[in-house]
């Protein structure tokens, strides 16, 4: 190509998203059709207006440590987080940047064109009954390797955008290989000195959320497993500590508070009530 000479984009066009609507939760996710096949369309400006995404913002950053709720931050911290789950060799969406799509409600710099998967996601596949006991728990013990080898990393470079902000059994596709993909990475923590605290969030918050999508009497197999199978019981334990024991005061007596006096208290599945499980679990295996 000749100095100066233009680069011709692919170009998609809609004249109406609504037939192809995926999801509305804060954005909007359109499954559209896509050369041979199909992508996924992520609009970043949702179903929410200006005003309360600055009031989620401002509760994030202030409160959560978080990063902006804004559209283009959340557009940005998404691409960061691919380029680097992806450069250690993590598997998430491909996205298509040369591809450039006018739609009504669909601003330019304001989303994102990723491929389309579909496979079954690790909570509905641990409590696909159709599937053996001991192939589930298998799938999910080669998982808690590759969930803990993503800790180490992202304690050993304080880098916050490897932790799973949003991370649940919801948010990982169990793939044809044996592999698994990853993905919803729009929203961070902000602080490199608190990544090892933010690990241990993340570690009760998977938990919680598996062990409350998942058949009851699978639960004590389940914890077994993450006692013996995430590479570093020391990490486990702090994550026991994080919720009962927080370094901070102020946070330790609010927690203490929350725990006994508020709604979460009564929850069986709180959890507060998996951080215990786990801590009863490291001790039964010490």
């Amino acid at each position: 190509m000749s100095e100066g000479a233009s680069v011709t984009r692919e170009v998609l066009k809609f004249d109406d998203l609504t037939p192809y609507l995926l999801l509305k939760n804060g954005n909007f996710l359109y499954r559209v059709p896509f050369r041979d096949g199909e992508a996924v369309l992520k609009v970043y400006y949702g179903s929410r207006n200006t005003i309360e995404m600055a009031l989620k913002s401002f509760e994030n950053v202030v409160f959560g440590g978080q990063t902006s709720y804004m559209p283009r931050t959340r557009l940005r911290i998404e691409r960061e987080c691919l380029d680097l789950w992806a450069s250690h060799g993590f598997r998430v969406f491909d996205r298509y940047d040369d591809v450039e799509v006018f739609a009504p409600n669909c601003p330019p710099g304001g989303y994102m064109l990723l491929e389309y998967v579909s496979k079954p996601k690790l909570n509905g596949y641990l409590s696909d009954e159709a599937i053996p006991v001991e192939e589930r728990i298998g799938t999910y013990r080669r998982w808690l390797g590759e969930w803990g080898r993503r800790h180490e990393i992202a304690i050993r470079e304080r880098e916050p955008r490897l932790v799973h902000e949003n991370g649940d059994g919801k948010h990982v596709m169990i793939l044809d290989d044996g592999g698994f993909l990853w993905f919803d990475f729009e929203m961070v923590y902000r602080s490199r000195g608190r990544v090892a605290d933010h690990v241990s969030h993340e570690i009760i918050q998977y938990l919680w959320n598996i062990l409350k999508s998942t058949p009851p009497e699978l639960k004590e197999e389940l914890l077994t497993a993450t006692v013996e199978d995430y590479p570093d019981r020391d990490r486990l334990y702090r994550a026991y500590d994080l919720f009962f024991q927080h370094p901070n005061p102020l946070h330790r007596l609010g927690r203490a508070f929350d725990r006994n006096m508020g709604a979460r208290s009564k929850k069986r599945n709180s959890k507060y009530n998996v951080a215990q499980w786990l801590r009863d679990r490291l001790e039964a295996t010490a």
